[in-house]
């Protein structure tokens, strides 16, 4: 018998008590710091029942005017949001004197688990899926930064300024139909809230824009950046922040990124200016719209004629599933797949070793690390992080058991699970292109040049042009 990896773990079922007079617990799905997590359904007339998630805030938190507060604003704006790529909320209410949020149920995976899926099965997420989850990510973010008040609000025509601040592969799920939902918006905030920035732990640490870092106002050009470091992370191949919590915070601050072309030869020169734009230090200097980098990112794909899109996205996934020993659904098989295949990015194995499953999550810093290299409290690093404890990433769906099995391996190697292949002959790269030649004909988007990899071949000319103004200049002296 074969488990569907977009699948997540199932718990103990439970008996279906009515919730709320609207819902009927299935099961619980988990439980974290802030809140419990319940499948449900929910029924009415005519047959109708659709499956949800119940987000209910913890018993023992409930007495917490703060916490309420922050539970509040997460359903707030929540329901403010109604996009394909962000995690929809239906419902909020009290039972007994706890506050719950009914949100969308959603069958997927987060993007660092698929990534660690690809890794294992040696079927890596292919570039132009890649791009496009991150298209998907970019246009809903944009949706949410310009979203304006309810209509017939005073706020109807003003921008509520939302801005996540934990944007990281954790709160990116890929949906079993390829689709990218942005979720977690627990400690998002908007204009009118009434917590403070001071009271807000910024988001994971390797994720966090320079100015989150240095604790400093941010706006929505902060969200740009985190997603500019996943672009990064699954177009290179390789964590970008990395380190002691010291060690991350004063590249963060400083903005240190070697650009992608220093870590993969190859790498596309337009999709790196798209890239190092996000990863700019000030927030003037990126994209001021998350709107204009998914517009450059679909752009990059329609002129490297990388073919992407939602269903070749739900049959790489499918793909995997058949690696993993597992069944393919047949509606993913396509007429043309005998002859076709999945374009794999294929890493240098001296890069796997910042990509290997048990190196893509961030280490566990000690909490008097963290606090020190954030310049906060430590006491006041854990009432934030116990506060901010949301569980929402680890229930639309179910966890995808591991595909292949992960025997323990020395520090510094790879877990080892099948045989590898003949090694290929790759040439002087050493790995094969990351666009297959036949498909990089074409004009390519203009883009900002992002540093001295671009303006080399325009220094040497320069250089040849001086050269040869000297020799002139030589032979008429003389």
């Amino acid at each position: 018998m074969t488990t569907n990896p977009m699948k997540r773990h199932r718990t103990a079922d439970l008996d279906a008590p009515s919730f709320g007079g609207r819902y009927a617990l299935l099961r619980q799905l988990a439980t974290g710091g802030m809140a419990e997590i319940y499948l449900a359904r929910q029924a009415a007339m005519a047959g109708f029942e659709k499956e949800i998630v119940i987000k209910r805030l913890s018993p023992e938190l409930a007495d917490d005017p703060r916490i309420v507060e922050m539970f509040l604003d997460e359903a707030r704006i929540g329901a403010l949001l109604n996009h394909p790529n962000i995690v929809h909320v239906y419902d909020v209410d009290v039972l007994d004197g706890i506050p719950y949020i009914a949100m969308e149920y959603i069958i997927g995976e987060e993007l660092n688990a698929l990534c660690r899926r690809g890794i294992a099965l040696e079927r890596f997420l292919p570039l132009e899926h890649a791009v496009e989850l991150m298209r998907q990510a970019a246009a809903g973010m944009g949706y949410f930064h310009s979203k304006r008040g309810p209509e017939g609000s005073a706020d109807a025509d003003k921008t509520l300024d939302i801005v996540h601040l934990d944007i990281s592969p954790t709160n990116l799920l890929v949906t079993q139909d390829g689709f990218l939902k942005i979720i977690d918006f627990g400690i998002a905030h908007a204009r009118g809230q009434q917590r403070r920035d001071s009271n807000i732990l910024p988001g994971k640490l390797g994720y966090m824009s320079p100015e989150q870092a240095s604790r400093k106002p941010v706006d929505h050009r902060s969200d740009i950046f985190s997603l500019g470091v996943v672009l990064y992370e699954i177009t290179v191949g390789k964590r970008l922040f990395r380190g002691t919590a010291a060690d991350v915070v004063e590249r963060l601050v400083e903005a240190k990124v070697e650009p992608p072309t220093f870590v993969r030869r190859d790498f596309p020169s337009t999709l790196e200016s798209v890239v190092m734009r996000c990863l700019e230090r000030h927030p003037d200097d990126r994209y001021q719209s998350a709107y204009d980098l998914a517009d450059d990112l679909e752009a990059f794909l329609r002129d490297a004629r990388l073919n992407s899109g939602p269903v070749r996205i739900a049959r790489y996934l499918d793909s995997l599933t058949a690696a993993a020993g597992g069944q393919r659904r047949p509606e993913l098989v396509s007429e043309a797949e005998s002859a076709t295949r999945i374009e794999e990015l294929v890493l240098d194995p001296a890069m796997l070793d910042g990509f290997r499953p048990d190196a893509w999550e961030d280490v566990d810093q000690p909490d008097t690390d963290v606090a020190a290299a954030l310049g906060l409290p430590v006491d006041e690093l854990r009432e934030l992080r116990e506060s901010n404890t949301n569980p929402v990433p680890k229930v639309e769906g179910e966890a995808p058991p591991p595909a292949v099995p992960e025997p323990a391996s020395p520090e510094g190697t790879l877990p080892v699970t099948v045989p590898p292949p003949p090694a290929p002959v790759l040439g002087p790269t050493a790995f094969p292109p990351l666009i297959p030649p036949s498909r990089t004909s074409g004009p390519r988007p203009v883009a900002r040049p992002p540093g001295f990899a671009q303006r080399l071949p325009w220094i040497l000319v320069g250089a040849l042009g001086v050269a040869v103004l000297a020799l002139v200049a030589y032979i008429v002296m003389t």
